[in-house]
């Protein structure tokens, strides 16, 4: 067995082999480590051995990076997750702050979101769909472009939206009302979760495994539920609006 198989299987890593296992470019496993995001690495002589502590983290950084955490944001949960948690800490807090529709997302510059609408992207156009969410600014990691998060099942959706024959008035006061009232109905939520899993969690009255599992469940009825839930509201609205004329 050679030297770096021998360090791979005792569980530590160079950091090209971090790099390597984590998906990730060596610049950005030492941009992370610059910015306190991983603890130091043990070092004997002139070389930087990390563990499965570094690994966890950097997957739990990619994972919430990919779902639009600002660097910010991830510095704020990693502060609350001890430097030797247990593995399954980490998939606790990976499970909490995935998105609650696991849809494909992708990055992609300028240039490449012109390409995929079909058409130039001026600054009105990209102010648009940024404001209805079919789009989210990306800041670079290490200081380079911004880029532009999206899917295309939202990015569609957002361009026929503009092809109606309605008055901007309509698609900005439209957007407004749903974004109120949705972030209304995910703050309850996450109160309520807050209040009755995250907290006997913390305290240890919740096992990792049930509150993974909660998750899985709790996500897709609660959509259900609020799809449910607005249908019915809607069928009254409209049958008070005849019923008032």
């Amino acid at each position: 067995m050679t030297g770096v198989e021998a360090t791979a299987a005792s569980g530590e890593f160079t950091v090209d082999e971090l790099a390597a296992r984590t998906g990730l470019t060596v610049r950005t496993v030492r941009f992370y480590a610059s910015e306190g995001l991983l603890p130091p690495p043990e070092r004997r002589g002139r070389v930087a051995y990390y563990d499965a502590r570094h690994r966890m983290r950097l997957d739990l950084i990619r994972t919430l990076q990919e779902h639009g955490y600002t660097l910010a944001a991830i510095e704020r949960v990693l502060a609350r997750i001890p430097h030797d948690a247990a593995p399954a800490e980490y998939v606790v807090h990976g499970a909490v702050l995935a998105p609650w529709l696991p849809e494909q997302t992708e990055i992609l510059d300028r240039h490449a979101l012109d390409r995929r609408i079909g058409r130039r992207l001026d600054d009105e156009l990209l102010a648009y769909l940024v404001e209805v969410g079919a789009v989210e600014r990306v800041s670079s990691v290490d200081g380079g472009e911004d880029s532009f998060r999206t899917s295309s099942g939202v990015l569609g959706y957002a361009l026929e939206v503009l092809e109606l024959p309605v008055t901007p008035e309509f698609l900005t006061e439209s957007t407004r009302i749903i974004e109120t009232h949705a972030t209304a109905v995910a703050e309850g939520l996450n109160e309520v979760f807050a209040r009755t899993v995250w907290g006997p969690y913390q305290r240890g009255e919740l096992e990792h495994e049930q509150v993974v599992s909660l998750l899985d469940r709790i996500r897709p009825l609660a959509i259900q539920g609020l799809v449910g839930a607005f249908t019915r509201a809607a069928d009254q609205a409209a049958r008070r609006r005849v019923e008032d004329q």
